[in-house]
Order: C-alpha cells, then structure tokens, then sequence
C-alpha cells in the first residue's frame, strides 16, 4: 500500500471514482477474483465519501485534489468516524 500512496502522491494521475474493488484493491486479501468479500461494506464507505466530496461514480479527479477534498470536507470537519465508522483502515487517513 505505500508503493500505491507514493506512486499516487508523486505523479498525482487521474484517478477514476468508483464504489467497490478497484486497480488499488490488488493486493487486498479481502479481493477475490476481482469481487471485494467487503463490497457492501466499502460501497458504504465509497458512497460516503462522494457525498460528502459532491462528485458521483464514474467521474475522473486529479489524485492530489481528491485527496485535498478529503481534507477538506472529512478531516477538517471532524466526520471521518461518521463517514468511516467501522473502517479498518481508518488509521491510514487519521494520520
């Protein structure tokens, strides 16, 4: 995971949003077959954070501006446990 965070950090590509198992979901042991055993899980969590970001699936975003809105609109404003309760990554965005 943080070959895939530098990568995204360093070279800042455009990412597409999507809700579920993805190209950074690989290595995930909870990734089947390209089928994630959490979907319903991280689609809620997915879901969450596009709400609060105001942008829809499917749509392309520079990685560093994602990262700024996560920033801004679900660190900064103290909803990361709301918007990410239960999540067992949450100790990546806390810090």
């Amino acid at each position: 995971m943080s070959e895939i965070i530098y990568f995204l950090n360093s070279e800042n590509p455009p990412v597409t949003l999507v809700c579920g198992c993805d190209i950074i979901c690989e290595s995930c042991p909870n990734n089947v077959g390209g089928f994630c055993l959490e979907c319903e899980k991280v689609r809620k969590f997915d879901g969450n954070c596009l709400r609060e970001y105001g942008l829809n699936e499917g749509e392309k975003i520079r990685w560093l501006d994602l990262k700024e809105l996560a920033q801004k609109r679900i660190i900064n404003e103290n909803k990361l446990k709301s918007v990410c309760k239960n999540c067992s990554w949450i100790h990546i965005c806390n810090s």
